[in-house]
């Protein structure tokens, strides 16, 4: 048994240098508390939760309360090279706090990597080195301003944009037209919803972006409504993708038994980290339904651990790990890098590979 030390919560508000709007609010910030995990052999490992209540269920303080008050204790008392010992036991815990369940999760996993002296992904033999990833565009008033904003991005080298959709889908769907127009028939493009659209404004904007090359569309429909996403999905030439209908594996087993969506977005926040999510793609394996590695407005910490995740996972082929690149105030530096519009680790430093001055 390797003992935990010491254990510290730090709560943290990161600006965002620009901003971004989505269905129903705009995002000028984000609240993430960072976990150092103290081991009795010396080393330190560093999680992060990155809580956002209209997906995760919980608001930065409360995940900083179930940290403190249930799972620093948890740690302090198990041992640190069974993460998912403790998972299992943080879940039973506190089932309505994924995201601080990822923190403890993620710094678990951090300190297997450096007790191995690999980079995570090496220690979970990764199928690949590498994962394209979409950039965000968030709602504006001004499509000029976004056709500029995706045009900038295309130049820097991505590859594949999300734009951000839900209000009023025939303005929408004159948008992705405009912007496949705008970027040329390369470039990935994938639209989300954020639940704004009814079943009917859905359709509507499925059919008017038909032949606009739309790689996917992302929870158009309330996540309570899998009836709607499955008739949806039934009909729809553009696979639609789970998001916020999603948090744990029991809801990827009812996506795929109501042949919701041929995709899903995992994210570790909503699914009480790495382990969490190795234990949805094996769910989703069987049933022949494709996933994305997604993320919230998140330290690079997180970021990498979905990397590590990801390229080991056998069924994810899609990334959108984006939720750093706005951040202003990010105590760590490393973990990951973009070139060419992929993401991949950054060298070969042990774990997350992350340096973080708190």
């Amino acid at each position: 048994m390797i003992r935990v030390a010491s254990v510290e919560a730090i709560p943290i508000t990161l600006r965002l240098a620009e901003g971004y709007r989505i269905a129903g609010s705009t995002i000028t910030s984000a609240d993430n508390v960072i976990l150092k995990v103290d081991t009795a052999d010396g080393r330190t490992g560093f999680g992060c939760a990155a809580p956002a209540e209209e997906v995760t269920g919980e608001s930065a303080g409360a995940a900083l309360r179930a940290l403190d008050d249930v799972l620093i204790p948890l740690l302090r008392e198990s041992d640190a090279r069974d993460p998912a010992g403790v998972a299992r036991r943080a879940a039973r815990a506190v089932p309505g706090a994924p995201a601080a369940r990822a923190a403890a999760d993620i710094a678990l996993h951090d300190l297997m990597g450096h007790r191995e002296g690999l980079p995570l992904a090496r220690v979970f033999r990764a199928r690949r080195t590498r994962l394209l990833t979409s950039i965000t565009l968030g709602i504006s008033p001004e499509p000029d301003r976004t056709i500029e904003a995706a045009r900038r991005h295309v130049s820097a080298g991505f590859r594949a944009l999300k734009i951000k959709i839900g209000e009023d889908p025939d303005a929408d769907a004159r948008l992705v037209r405009a912007l496949r127009a705008g970027v040329g028939p390369d470039v990935l493009i994938r639209a989300d919803g954020n639940q704004g659209y009814s079943e009917e404004e859905t359709r509507r904007f499925l059919d008017a972006t038909s032949g606009s090359g739309l790689e996917l569309l992302e929870q158009p429909t309330p996540s309570d409504d899998l009836e709607a996403m499955a008739r949806l999905s039934a009909s729809s030439a553009v696979p639609l993708m789970a998001d916020e209908a999603i948090l744990d594996a029991r809801d990827a087993a009812r996506i795929c038994e109501a042949r919701a969506a041929g995709l899903v977005n995992i994210k570790l926040m909503k699914c009480g980290g790495i382990t969490g999510g190795f234990e949805i793609e094996r769910t989703l394996k069987p049933a022949g339904v494709g996933a994305m590695i997604g993320c919230n407005d998140e330290s690079r910490i997180s970021i990498a651990a979905a990397l590590h995740f990801a390229l080991a996972a056998e069924g994810i082929d899609r990334a959108d790990l984006d939720g750093h690149l706005d951040l202003v105030d990010d105590p760590a530096l490393g973990g990951v890098r973009i070139e060419d519009g992929y993401i991949e680790p950054c060298g070969e430093g042990a774990g997350l590979g992350v340096r973080v001055d708190l």
